[in-house]
């Protein structure tokens, strides 16, 4: 070999050794959330992201998923859905999010699906109960909550095994209000019987006075409340303050009431959407949950941050069944493929026309102190 090609030799094999170590590193896959960071009922969407980041942390730390990190990039919406779709179209042309997790609110996931579809992007978790975004079929929605027909059905059915059927609902007048009515009608029609009241109030408002008249008047012996937890706690204080005390009944996204309300949440019944994470009882996922939020800052047990682990879950287990690069079809198939999928004791299953998730209700009931009774 002449010297001309050996020379030529070590100057190729010194640019490849240059190339391989001057690569970057392996890239984060990068999940998007726009959700209710600062507006008044903030507090379950900061406790699901806690949760979630409990779990994201615990998979990062073990190395992420094929040696890339998990980056989660949180953008606070306000509960305004203008906001939302801002926040959206960031995450996917500037953040260039492979999947979007754990938005809030029907209005504002209503508005964004078009863009989510549009992009080819999963989103997984929500907080909303809406049946409009479930039935007919959404495609790129992926729940993990059952819906707020499926909890009111499960409240309906406790009032009446314990002989309660003059039942009331409150809740905003919008979307989401209106189906939680719809629901009401249509779980009292299967027991031939109507709602003695349905109370409105405006959204994002505290003008309940005309609502609140309209309940005291029907004299209900249960009143279920679909509003948000803070207009759901004034309700119950104005409702008392008239002398009325029926039983309340709220729904899992008021989980948080007690810290509206404080001892005087006690006695109020919650339906829950996700499995009691205050003690384990032999469950893998809860034994899992709370071995992770004892590593955290605030180390307390809550029904938002077990929501928020199981989101994060969910989603790591659709990137961990992906081969090669990540990419945001990829992720659609792979949560497409969940049948009965097996988080420790929870299942989760979608189908390429389904994207229920799961239908899982539970019956708890607030104490004075703000844990829960089953």
């Amino acid at each position: 070999m002449s010297t001309t090609s050996l020379s030529g030799l070590a100057s190729l094999t010194t640019a490849l050794l240059l190339s391989i170590f001057s690569l970057p590193a392996s890239a984060d896959i990068v999940l998007g959330q726009s959700s209710d960071f600062s507006s008044p009922n903030s507090s379950l969407p900061k406790d699901h992201l806690r949760g979630m980041n409990a779990y994201f942390d615990e998979v990062n730390r073990r190395g992420g998923i094929r040696g890339e990190k998990i980056r989660l990039v949180s953008l606070d919406d306000a509960y305004n859905p203008d906001k939302t779709v801002e926040n959206v179209k960031a995450l996917i042309d500037t953040h260039k999010a492979v999947a979007l997790v754990g938005s809030r609110g029907t209005v504002n996931m209503l508005k964004i699906v078009p863009i989510i579809q549009a992009a080819g992007i999963a989103h997984v978790g929500n907080t909303s109960s809406a049946k409009s975004l479930r039935d007919p079929f959404v495609p790129d929605v992926f729940h993990i909550r059952a819906s707020g027909a499926d909890e009111i059905e499960a409240a309906v059915n406790h009032a009446w095994t314990i002989g309660i059927k003059k039942i009331a609902i409150y809740a905003q007048d919008d979307a989401s209000g209106a189906e939680g009515v719809a629901a009401l009608n249509a779980s009292m029609q299967k027991r031939d019987a109507k709602p003695v009241a349905i109370a409105l109030s405006p959204r994002n408002s505290t003008d309940i006075a005309k609502a609140v008249d309209a309940v005291v008047a029907a004299q209900p012996q249960a009143v279920i409340l679909a509003g948000l937890v803070q207009t759901n706690g004034a309700f119950i204080q104005a409702l008392r303050a008239k002398g009325a005390n029926p039983m309340f009944f709220v729904l899992s996204v008021s989980s948080g009431l007690h810290d509206t309300l404080k001892q005087d949440a006690a006695g109020v019944i919650v339906t829950q959407v996700s499995p009691y994470p205050f003690t384990a009882l032999g469950s893998p996922l809860v034994q899992e949950y709370q071995a992770l939020i004892s590593k955290t800052a605030d180390k307390k047990f809550s029904y938002g941050s077990m929501d928020g682990f199981i989101n994060a879950k969910v989603i790591v287990r659709a990137l961990e069944k992906t081969s090669g690069p990540v990419t945001r079809a990829k992720i659609v198939t792979a949560l497409e493929s969940f049948t009965n999928e097996d988080f420790g004791g929870f299942s989760i299953t979608y189908s390429p026309k389904s994207n229920l998730g799961s239908r899982f209700v539970s019956i708890t009931m607030l104490r004075a102190d703000g844990t829960f009774s089953r």
